[in-house]
């Protein structure tokens, strides 16, 4: 039985394309919006965040022999507990790591974390347009006035009532799932008078690449926070590679 732990778009192909491999696959999403992106494929799908009991209960009932980590480039707690879990069950880990989105130094201002890019953010006069998701922006709300702010999180209900609860309105809260095109970008960035733009670099399929140029056709700056440092064992870029050595394991005859 091989574990995905699916979180980026890339989860939903990966799956489909497992499908020709094996019927033996569970999926674990977070959300009830993670589920429905991949309703469509042909696996068992578990909705919920997993802690370290539910996950090692997960491995130990299914029989789990394979875990693929796909999740997002910033998740890093899923990350760091699937491999810790994996090398004490004895069992392989693998990840998909999207590319880093590559930048000239000067393009961007680098932050090593949610603290760091919110106190730059706060040091630059204007209003401050976040690209962060939602989790994380009560780290910036105790850095910048909430006027100062326009947040850019995903259209789901979940998420609208917790931005709320921060005192985000429909003023400074744009509900929209992405990526985005570059234009649409500068749309958005030039209607919410944005001066600085702060975002995760979340590869080419979070629309970042799009980010970038969006903020260097306005001329404005853009904050790029580090992702995590984690040391993945079994790290692939691309899908075909990881599903190409995930077949040679699952169909390799018995000795």
């Amino acid at each position: 039985m091989i574990l995905v732990l699916c979180g980026t778009s890339e989860g939903r192909l990966l799956l489909k394309a497992l499908e020709q491999i094996t019927t033996e696959v569970v999926a674990t999403v977070t959300t009830p919006h993670g589920a429905e992106c991949i309703s469509a494929c042909n696996c068992q799908i578990l909705s919920g965040r997993l802690d370290e009991a539910a996950l090692v209960e997960l491995i130990e009932v299914r029989g789990i022999k394979y875990v693929v980590d796909i999740t997002h480039p910033y998740a890093e707690n899923i990350s760091q507990l699937a491999i810790s879990i994996s090398g004490e069950k004895n069992i392989q880990y693998f990840r998909y790591e999207r590319k880093t989105t590559e930048a000239a130094a000067e393009e961007v201002i680098r932050a090593r974390d949610y603290k760091e890019a919110a106190e730059l953010a706060a040091a630059i006069e204007g209003r401050v347009f976040l690209t962060v998701g939602s989790n994380q922006l009560p780290a910036f709300l105790k850095q910048i006035d909430i006027e100062r702010i326009t947040a850019r999180v995903l259209p789901t209900s979940e998420v609208i009532k917790k931005c709320e609860g921060y005192g985000l309105t429909a003023d400074n809260l744009i509900a929209m799932k992405g990526p985005f095109t570059t234009d649409m970008n500068i749309t958005m960035f030039k209607a919410h008078r944005a001066a600085v733009v702060v975002t995760k670099d979340s590869g080419a399929a979070g629309g970042t690449e799009e980010k970038l140029k969006a903020c260097r056709s306005l001329g404005i700056p853009i904050i790029m926070i580090d992702r995590p440092k984690i040391d993945y064992p079994n790290t692939y870029s691309s899908l075909e590679e990881l599903l190409n050595v995930i077949n040679g394991l699952i169909t390799e005859p018995s000795v």
